[in-house]
């Protein structure tokens, strides 16, 4: 074969080696990246069969060598665009031709990665389901999360609250969770093969009426609230009214003995010690200056933790910048866009009430302190606005938000407003 041409195996046509960046240069300035693409490829394909069918393909005839040459150079320029993808589709043809040129023969494929939501760590199923749920949790609360630096008290935005908000799930829901006759038989029911985050993770995912651990997380969380607040400061728990005694003496003492049996059953259940063991640890976090303290009817939030999928955040999450971007315009060489205004506060409208509780004010406060450029404080004043007609009303409709976004903080529309960093958690700026 003449070294310098070759048969391109895919159109079934002779592309000339020293003419093959004269080949890509043809391609018309609107053509669309798929083409450039296949043409280049196409030329990359024709430069490794030639060089193959050299004698020796790490010593190609100066021609050939040149043509390998000039080919890697344009390919070191492509690699200056912005488009991702195209990049590391040509790094991927520059190694291959790189491999010919070094090695003498195509390089390996590469084996697929490795799918580490299927990699078994766990011999023992208690083992895989604590660390796999405390995972799940986790990944649910890191949605929320915003720069270390943010001002914002607010625990939901905190990393340092995740971190221990999983601590004491670990150490005071699991246990009951793991004695739950429901849970027991599903470790029954799973075989040790399966003991990976994808086996576990679609567990915790099922729909409601088909998710045990949703229904037995969520009888946990209803359990520690009512605790709290049966214990909170000042507030005693609802005192049945005295029935009076009937059938004498016997009966009376029939009535006390069922009391005691009853407030013995309630102590070796632990639920007072685990309720506040569980708080205090979030509390820990409070004490170090880290977050704001969390509140009892915080646990409305917990409880349907499970319900908040990712899916669903990122897609509201990009929806978001989109109707930001769109409403802030866009100026450049290549477009003159106007904004649209108000398109973020009507997708944040619909959006609130379509999402498992809490989940769309969340989303909302999340958005305002990621998208800084973008989310301007007047848009957030005219979502809270639309809440209801009162401050009352809108507390009800969004106590979150309501509870950390004021929009006393943000007087002017032409003020960073996190510009000032807050000094004290949960307490006011120096000013």
């Amino acid at each position: 074969m003449d070294s310098d041409t070759t048969a391109d195996p895919e159109m079934g046509k002779e592309i000339d080696l020293q003419n093959v960046l004269v080949n890509i240069a043809s391609i018309g300035p609107d053509a669309d990246r798929d083409t450039l693409i296949s043409t280049i490829d196409r030329s990359i394909e024709a430069i490794i069969v030639a060089l193959l069918a050299e004698e020796d393909p790490k010593a190609p005839s100066a021609d050939l060598a040149k043509t390998a040459a000039t080919t890697m150079q344009f390919l070191e320029a492509c690699a200056e665009t912005d488009d991702k993808d195209f990049r590391d589709h040509i790094a991927n043809r520059a190694r291959e031709l790189l491999a010919v040129l070094t090695s003498g023969k195509r390089p390996e494929a590469e084996p697929e990665p490795a799918d580490l939501s299927l990699e078994v760590r766990h011999d023992v199923f208690e083992e895989a389901f604590a660390d796999y749920f405390c995972d799940y949790i986790y990944s649910r609360l890191q949605e929320f999360h915003v720069g270390q630096n943010d001002p914002s008290p607010a625990f939901i935005l905190k990393p340092a609250f995740a971190d221990r908000f999983v601590k004491a799930v670990r150490e005071f829901v699991l246990p009951g969770m793991m004695a739950n006759r429901r849970i027991r038989n599903m470790s029954d029911s799973v075989a040790q093969k399966k003991f990976h985050q994808a086996q576990f993770f679609g567990e915790f995912s099922k729909p409601v009426e088909e998710n045990v651990v949703r229904l037995i997380w969520n009888s946990i969380m209803d359990d520690f609230a009512s605790t709290l607040r049966d214990s909170e400061p000042g507030k005693e728990g609802k005192k049945a009214k005295p029935e009076k005694k009937k059938g004498g003496l016997l009966g009376g003492l029939k009535k006390k003995k069922e009391k005691t049996a009853t407030k013995t059953a309630k102590t070796v259940a632990g639920s007072n010690e685990k309720a506040d063991g569980f708080w205090a640890v979030l509390q820990e976090g409070v004490k170090a200056g880290e977050y704001d303290a969390p509140k009892v009817e915080d646990i409305a939030i917990f409880a349907v933790l499970m319900d908040y999928f990712q899916e669903i955040i990122d897609e509201n999450k990009d929806a978001v910048r989109q109707l930001l971007e769109q409403e802030m315009g866009v100026e450049d060489e290549e477009m003159d866009r106007e904004g649209r205004e108000g398109a973020t506060r009507d997708w944040i409208y619909k959006m609130v009430p379509n999402l498992p509780p809490h989940l769309g004010e969340l989303l909302v406060l999340w958005c305002f302190h990621t998208y800084k450029e973008l989310f301007k404080p007047s848009i957030a004043k005219s979502f809270l606005a639309g809440q209801g007609t009162s401050d009352d009303a809108r507390q009800r409709a969004v106590p979150y938000f309501f509870r950390w976004f004021n929009p006393a903080d943000y007087p002017h529309e032409d003020v960073n407003p996190f510009a000032d960093e807050v000094n004290v958690i949960g307490g006011e700026d120096e000013d």
